[in-house]
């Protein structure tokens, strides 16, 4: 294996242009981006030429041609199993965007694809790599919380009417703020608190926004995980940027954490415990020493896409396992699509794969 793995990126729209290549270029010393490809010829050419890469295309079949071991795929997710399966018959290694594909049935054929090339794939749940996420596994992990009794997850964003984002299209997004953003929730609670989500119901609307197709800008989700846990993952396209929280909070009987803007694109957030290893019971007169019991976390993060760039190519490099499977794309889709079958329904779904 060479000194570096070489790179090439499928779709350079906003994620991949305004978090994943600059991250790439500024922190990732294990490998090299050869070649960009994007089905507008300018887009690919401004991203190449703002970045220094060499090579810019716009189809897929040109990008597998060059001399690239691993390609991130960064297109909408109507997009993701035709290129899963051009990728892997070029047998090059692959990191794809959430959600991983549409239906179950698209990640067979992707799974299959895979197996067969023996190209190693890895999804983008770029916040498990938040240091302050990773504190609270840690804890959770630990024991530090009790047994877990609650977990709530919360991404917000303003999303208007923009004349032709394929977000605001449900044919090629396939639903609004929980697919977009919800995904990114309900992983990172199943994440932290090690246990898989098994029944769902929920809320979702469009109130705000007159998008062009009924997508939701409001979704509330009710979940229970397989510990007997239950679960609050909220996701709006109608909440002020500046008003949003995009928090975590853990609830177990003996104590919590919060964080505050962990949830998110950002490395960054703020995080704090209140632990309690005994309670006495109720009391009329108990007073309660809240601050004394504070723990603030102070951490240091650094980019959570250079970050996934940086684990895969370790992987390649090393022949080890990723940590973000196929299979955990398969159950979260399972999980989304349980919960519009719930919607639509109006009734609690358990989770099939």
């Amino acid at each position: 294996m060479p000194a570096k793995i070489k790179w090439g990126v499928i779709g350079c729209g906003g994620i991949a242009a305004r978090r994943t290549i600059p991250e790439f270029k500024k922190m990732v010393s294990n490998a090299e981006l050869v070649s960009v490809m994007d089905i507008s010829a300018e887009r690919a050419r401004a991203v190449a030429q703002q970045f220094g890469i060499p090579h810019w295309c716009t189809t897929e079949k040109e990008l597998l041609r060059q001399s690239v071991d691993a390609v991130y795929i960064a297109t909408p997710p109507n997009m993701h199993c035709r290129q899963v399966i051009q990728a892997a018959k070029a047998g090059k290694h692959i990191l794809c965007e959430k959600p991983v594909a549409v239906s179950i049935r698209e990640i067979d054929r992707m799974e299959a694809a895979c197996q067969a090339a023996q190209v190693k794939f890895m999804l983008g749940f770029c916040m498990h790599h938040n240091v302050y996420n990773k504190k609270a596994r840690d804890l959770v992990q630990s024991g530090a919380l009790g047994q877990m009794v609650m977990g709530r997850a919360e991404l917000t964003c303003w999303y208007p009417p923009i004349p032709g984002a394929w977000r605001q299209d449900l044919a090629v997004s396939h639903g609004g703020a929980l697919i977009d953003m919800g995904t990114h929730c309900l992983d990172i609670l199943e994440w932290i608190m090690d246990t898989r989500i098994v029944e769902v119901t929920g809320f979702q609307d469009q109130r705000t926004h007159k998008y062009p197709t009924p997508i939701e800008d409001t979704s509330t989700i009710l979940v229970r995980f397989g510990n007997g846990a239950h679960g609050i993952i909220d996701n709006y396209f109608n909440i002020p940027d500046a008003a949003a929280q995009n928090s975590l909070e853990l609830y177990g009987t003996k104590g919590t954490l919060i964080g505050q803007g962990t949830i998110g694109q950002d490395p960054t957030g703020k995080m704090f415990s209140i632990l309690q290893a005994e309670e006495t019971g109720y009391d009329a007169n108990q007073v309660r020493n809240v601050e004394a019991q504070r723990q603030e976390y102070r951490l240091e993060g650094i980019g959570l896409y250079g970050q996934m760039i940086d684990i895969f190519s370790r992987c390649i490099m090393d022949n080890t396992a990723p940590s973000i499977t196929l299979a955990d794309g398969r159950h979260s889709v399972a999980v989304v699509l349980a919960i519009y079958e719930a919607i639509r329904k109006r009734k609690v779904v358990k989770v099939r794969e």
